[in-house]
């Protein structure tokens, strides 16, 4: 792993755990072994190497997710959506350290960096809106999904997904997170479906 990749894990962690004002630069350094200065020859700043961990997180939630939509064809539109609930708890699991970065900033983003947090999450919501967007339209074209305006089921669709995420971090339990997941998204699956 080179010095680059490691002064980035140090720093995506320390930021999720003391906050963007809790971490100092000298102590990511620390942790991989180097003098502080040595960060600047891969990052302008604290700024430029928080935004970079923050962004790399961000694309790799999105990433994991959007492999969904190569499956689209195999499954069908309920199937399909009740997936994007499991990939995101499986990316929560499997990248916590990232989830953690990016849940603590997107609702308390440090202020001077408020702006470019809320655009970097805009352009991931995009992306995450179009994807179920498809699906919705699947199920419109399978006849699973009455047709109806569209904005309101995505909407819905991405406050499960909201929700969830903040479950996700208050319960350790994996069957009392299953159990949250299952119900919400029933309740939601009723909903659109009839």
């Amino acid at each position: 792993m080179t010095t680059k990749q490691k002064l980035k894990e140090a720093a995506m962690r320390l930021f999720g755990e003391k906050g963007y004002d809790g971490t100092a630069l000298s102590e990511i350094a620390k942790e991989v072994g180097v003098k502080t200065p040595a960060i600047y020859a891969f990052y302008e700043n604290k700024e430029d190497l928080f935004m970079t961990v923050f962004r790399e997180a961000m694309d790799s939630y999105n990433t994991y997710v959007q492999e969904l939509s190569g499956e689209k064809k195999k499954l069908g539109a309920k199937e399909s959506l009740r997936r994007v609930l499991a990939r995101q708890y499986e990316f929560y699991q499997r990248h916590r350290e990232e989830s953690v970065l990016v849940l603590r900033y997107v609702v308390f983003p440090p202020v001077f960096l408020k702006e470019t947090i809320e655009q970097a999450f805009l352009n991931s919501d995009g992306l995450l809106t179009s994807i179920i967007e498809q699906f919705i339209l699947q199920g419109m074209e399978e006849g699973s999904i009455p047709d109806q305006s569209l904005q309101p089921l995505v909407d819905a669709f991405l406050n499960v997904m909201d929700g969830l995420a903040m479950q996700y971090f208050y319960y350790t339990s994996k069957e009392v997170y299953e159990r949250k997941l299952n119900h919400a998204f029933d309740t939601f699956w009723n909903g659109v479906s009839s």
